[in-house]
């Protein structure tokens, strides 16, 4: 019976890595030998390394960044972010950087998705009171990496998964959208998040 219940309810890292096998096949499919990919999905690209690259000068938009396979370094100043299949990246405002692919083969490439961040949806998701949010340091980095959950992870697959149906990009692909950016929001309930503040800085001083 207890092997019956482990098979029926998977633990949650092994559907978050199952999850992001899956992402990766997809990103794999639709990006072919290219290195980059704008998709008729307004919002996310594509990318894909198949060798480690040099560190690179790169501005990052305000964006979530999700590595489905392999792993990938960006400096900020003097602080270091590593992530890969089990942390996305989160950038709040347009940041100078200093990236690089850490592990990509040809066998093995590296395949992101980047998903470009809708301000007004941020700015919604926020203002319920669902989600709490710490305040804070106002030095806090407007960039960090948070863990990439089966329920964050499923909800990626499913946005790629539309540009097979392409008739169905206008009525789902925001819905969709605005889950991943919730499901961000979600994993940064009851914890000082300098990317959030950022964020909320900037939607004031837009709005002035």
């Amino acid at each position: 019976m207890k092997k019956h219940s482990e098979k029926a309810f998977p633990r949650p890292a092994c559907r978050a890595s199952e999850l992001s096998s899956d992402l990766a096949r997809r990103i794999a499919s639709l990006i072919g030998s290219a290195e980059k990919r704008i998709t008729e999905i307004p919002g996310p690209s594509l990318h894909r390394r198949t060798a480690p690259t040099d560190l690179c000068p790169a501005t990052y938009e305000p964006s979530v960044t999700v590595v489905a396979q392999g792993k990938k370094q960006v400096k900020l100043g003097q602080n270091t972010f590593i992530y890969d299949p089990s942390r996305f990246l989160l950038t709040s405002i347009d940041l100078p950087v200093v990236s690089r692919a850490v592990e990509a083969t040809e066998e093995t490439p590296c395949l992101v998705l980047l998903l470009k961040t809708g301000m007004a949806t941020i700015r919604e998701l926020l203002s319920l009171e669902e989600i709490h949010v710490d305040s804070a340091p106002s030095d806090a980095l407007a960039m960090a990496t948070g863990e990439t959950t089966p329920e964050f992870l499923d909800a990626c697959c499913r946005l790629l998964a539309l540009l097979e149906t392409p008739r169905d990009i206008p009525f789902l692909s925001g819905l969709i959208q605005r889950e991943i950016i919730y499901r961000v929001l979600q994993g940064m309930q009851g914890r000082a998040s300098g990317p959030l503040q950022h964020l909320e800085i900037t939607d004031r001083d837009t709005h002035r």
